[in-house]
């Protein structure tokens, strides 16, 4: 059995590598966001780095208040399993949740990350765009202000948290997993990936339509507030089709911008920059 959780970004291809991973027989069905279980985990987050103060009237030290929230979110992942008509493995994902991976890799350090990485100006179009979608329904959510400095920001905002890990325990349990290489070659991303958690998910057709577990994409896309999220892809086969999209959203000036305020992104996975 195993806890596998997917992160990254918002329009990082998240909701992409859990379904396709959903698919397997050994896993839940697709579901909707863990953001319980980030609770959970910001709670222990919160309190271990407050420690001294209020919380050591209830723990004797920090290695009881992580045992005991160890507890806590175990329950909570062996009750999800069991509710998701006894899966194997458990495969969960919220961006935000990935904030946390720290946090939550003490609490669960058997568990498995999968870190989903896209081009930075495709995750920024793609914000841009959720945006412009929000406007139209008459939302102010998140992503209706086009400021690109901003947006990068929120965009790193996600990664800081487990690329400044330094341990090699988390390190060793967290594989990279790009975006371009699972829309251009599903098959042998998920040959990597079973590699990397030992679970056979080579058997996964990526060019089936998949099924939509849980998740009603009809419901989304008849909402008003998930609607802007929905693209033409969403429950759909992977697809490569937005793969440089950035190209139709964002002016030459706004990729150079984010080139610039993304610049180490770029060097770390590999990112052509235009403007370079």
């Amino acid at each position: 059995m195993a806890w596998i959780f997917v992160g990254g970004s918002q329009r990082s291809g998240t909701s992409v590598m859990q379904q396709l991973l959903c698919q397997s027989p050994l896993t839940n069905p697709y579901i909707f966001e863990a953001s319980y279980l980030r609770q959970l985990v910001t709670v222990y987050q919160d309190a271990s780095l407050s420690f001294r103060g209020n919380y050591s009237s209830y723990f004797k030290d920090e290695t009881d208040l992580r045992e005991f929230n160890s507890l806590l979110v175990r329950a909570f992942l062996e009750h999800t399993r069991q509710h998701l008509n006894n899966c194997t493995h458990l495969v969960l994902k919220e961006p935000h949740l990935t904030r946390v991976w720290p946090s939550l890799y003490e609490l669960v350090p058997e568990a498995v990350f999968l870190l989903m990485i896209r081009d930075p100006r495709d995750v920024i179009a793609s914000m841009i765009e959720v945006g412009e979608r929000q406007k139209a329904a008459g939302q102010s959510y998140l992503f209706t202000e086009r400021n690109i400095q901003k947006l990068c920001d929120h965009f790193i905002g996600f990664y800081a948290p487990a690329l400044n890990v330094t341990d090699p325990g988390f390190r060793e349990r967290m594989a990279i997993v790009l975006y371009e290489n699972l829309a251009t070659n599903p098959a042998q991303a998920l040959k990597q990936i079973s590699g990397f958690t030992g679970i056979d998910f080579e058997a996964i057709d990526p060019a089936a339509s998949p099924e939509s577990g849980l998740v009603s994409y009809q419901q989304i896309t008849s909402s008003k507030h998930f609607s802007p999220w929905a693209t033409e892809l969403s429950g759909q086969k992977v697809s490569e089709s937005k793969v440089g999209n950035y190209r139709n959203v964002l002016t030459p000036s706004e990729i150079a911008q984010v080139e610039e305020h993304c610049e180490p992104f770029f060097d770390w996975f590999n990112y052509s920059r235009r403007a370079a």
